[in-house]
């Protein structure tokens, strides 16, 4: 429903270089990480929540350095252990970020790892990103003030744009939202989307309520807040989104949902062959390409 090509995803690449720059001194560019860098967790699996990814990918320059003491980001990203290949590996593992902690950290002694843990600070990392993204609504959104920043900086969510063309939503439906994002997060994404007067807040599953992708778990909840008997199709655009739908069939019988990804996300229609082979019930342009073959299906 929203276009954050601009805004989160720019954060992706942004929040790591801030904290190892700021907080380790590491040197790091900003531009460094790309989005088709991102891209590759997200089809690792598992990393659908952007902190996690965050705190997979300074981990990985953590590690590097720890190897390779006094020397810069660039350097470290193009030697030894790729990036793109550190996800991939990540992902034949079953993807996610305990899985990268313990690829990365596995191979050392304890002495080592505490030395590496100890400037891997989770909760700093977070509230960089946090800080990053939300700028001046960083008290508002995660009940914080900004360290780094300006109190009034604009952060990156003010780039979110919406995709949803409302008048397409089809009649007698109930619609509904399974998000990663925060529960704040998704009061200011329904009211950009103009979704707020919609869909009410009963029919949220957010990331306060304990459940992340790809867990059948928030798709099962929606099916009982909203007592549907006949499933219903779930739009996304990531891996995660399928696995998500996957997942929930394979527990669920009578209710099944059929999965749909759009090629709205930042690396955009580059990612159709990699959808069709995830099988994908639909793929399509956009969200609203989508609600339109749902409303040419129904007549």
């Amino acid at each position: 429903m929203i276009d954050f090509t601009e805004s989160i995803r720019k954060v992706n690449c942004i929040a790591p270089a801030f904290y190892l720059r700021e907080k380790i001194g590491l040197p790091m560019e900003d531009d460094l990480l790309t989005s088709a860098d991102i891209e590759q967790f997200k089809h690792a699996g598992g990393f659908n929540d952007d902190w996690d990814l965050t705190f997979a990918i300074v981990l990985y320059f953590l590690v590097k350095r720890h190897e390779t003491p006094d020397t810069d980001a660039g350097t470290l990203l193009v030697t030894g252990l790729k990036l793109q290949r550190f996800a991939y590996k990540v992902g034949e593992k079953g993807g996610g970020l305990k899985t990268a902690e313990e690829f990365l950290l596995g191979k050392f002694m304890p002495r080592d790892q505490e030395d590496i843990l100890r400037i891997y600070h989770k909760p700093t990392i977070r509230k960089v990103f946090q800080a990053i993204y939300a700028g001046d609504l960083c008290k508002k959104l995660y009940h914080f003030d900004p360290e780094n920043f300006k109190g009034n900086e604009k952060g990156y969510i003010y780039k979110d744009k919406p995709l949803i063309d409302l008048s397409l939503l089809p009649e007698g439906m109930t619609p509904s939202v399974f998000t990663g994002r925060t529960y704040e997060e998704t009061i200011e994404a329904m009211a950009l989307t103009k979704l707020d007067g919609i869909i009410p807040q009963e029919h949220w599953v957010t990331k306060r309520d304990g459940v992340t992708k790809p867990s059948p778990v928030g798709l099962q909840t929606l099916v009982k807040k909203t007592g549907s008997l006949t499933g219903g199709i779930y739009i996304g655009d990531m891996i995660d989104d399928v696995k998500t739908v996957q997942a929930y069939n394979e527990k669920n019988e009578g209710a099944p949902f059929l999965s749909a990804l759009v090629l709205t996300g930042p690396e955009g229609a580059s990612n159709r062959k990699r959808y069709e082979k995830s099988q994908a019930d639909i793929i399509a342009d956009n969200v609203n390409e989508v609600l339109k073959w749902i409303n040419d299906s129904r007549k």
